[in-house]
């Protein structure tokens, strides 16, 4: 009977030590998940880690029949969240690095490079007005039918360079005619006039407006306009006996004005200007409008209608007209 009590005894011991060795496995096994580098941990398994403790955490709050908190779970689980952040925010931090090394150069706007304009164009303009010398004049009146009939040679063009605010503008027209039916008064039969003009108008312009988007603008103007005219008056015989008169003059107008463009469609657009002007002369103007269209983005089409009004009495020599008819043109954009 003595025998009994022994093997109860030896199994309650073999039971403790078991017991005591599941405890110190489940400890050691807690300790080292909670104390492996995390950052050594791969992503994957550092997900099901926490799992695994939570199990070892249950089989030993079984065991010990206690439901102490897991302090370790915790602690894992926030050092893999800071682990995620720390290896997201590298990424992060260098997006714009990698967006500036990447991004391309701004190119200079079109205004901020010169831009060249011809437009040579055709004025089919009538001359009015009073011409000649001392005692000695002639009056003007010819229709553009009756100049075209007695145009000799014309040239006439616009040249212009933009850049941003800023452009250079010369106008020049050359006409040489010859008018047969000019009237000489009564104390002559006949008349016939031969008369060049050169006018060279060189301008600085500013914009005080400016729409690049649709081409549309408004400048003003300064400069000055350069006459150079030319008279050969023959007078036939009638009360009085035949003379010929012969004068040409030269003189510098200083001239200011404006001058715009809107858009109308894509294609078509208005343009206008004014300018007046004296010093050389006694008074002188200028006005202009018309329409233009695009036919691509280098060149166009232009018509309108320009008036030029010029009174020179100075020296023996007067020179008071008006020049008027519709105009048309080319612009050539490079």
């Amino acid at each position: 009977m003595s025998l009994i009590p022994r093997l109860q005894g030896a199994l309650s011991v073999v039971f403790v030590l078991t017991t005591a060795s599941a405890i110190s496995v489940s400890a050691q096994t807690q300790t080292a998940a909670g104390t492996y580098p995390t950052s050594t941990i791969p992503r994957a398994d550092s997900t099901s880690e926490p799992k695994k403790v939570e199990a070892t955490k249950s089989s030993t709050a079984s065991a010990e029949n206690t439901a102490l908190p897991d302090k370790t779970a915790e602690i894992n689980v926030e050092k893999e969240s800071s682990v995620t952040r720390g290896a997201s925010a590298p990424s992060t931090a260098t997006e714009p690095r990698s967006e500036t090394a990447t991004a391309p150069r701004s190119q200079p706007t079109p205004t901020d490079e010169w831009q060249f304009l011809f437009s040579p164009y055709f004025w089919m303009a009538g001359l009015h007005g009073t011409t000649g010398g001392p005692n000695r004049t002639v009056q003007v009146d010819e229709s553009f039918g009756d100049i075209f009939e007695s145009l000799k040679f014309a040239f006439m063009g616009v040249f212009e360079a933009h850049k941003n605010k800023w452009a250079i503008q010369t106008d020049v027209e050359y006409v040489s005619l010859e008018d047969e039916n000019a009237t000489p008064g009564p104390l002559f039969s006949s008349a016939t006039a031969k008369i060049k003009t050169f006018v060279f108008t060189p301008e600085v312009g500013y914009k005080i407006y400016s729409d690049p988007d649709k081409g549309s603008f408004v400048q003003v103007l300064g400069g000055t306009r350069i006459w150079h005219i030319s008279a050969d008056l023959n007078f036939n015989a009638g009360l009085l006996p035949a003379v010929q008169i012969k004068n040409s003059r030269s003189w510098v107008d200083g001239v200011v004005g404006m001058r715009g463009k809107a858009a109308l469609s894509e294609k078509l657009f208005f343009m206008g200007r004014f300018d007046v002007g004296g010093g050389g002369s006694k008074f002188t103007y200028q006005l202009f409008g018309g329409l233009g269209y695009n036919l691509n983005k280098k060149v166009a089409l232009i018509g309108g209608y320009r008036v030029l009004d010029v009174n020179y009495d100075k020296n023996n020599f007067l020179y008071d007209t008006n020049q008027r008819g519709p105009i048309m043109g080319v612009g050539f954009r490079f």
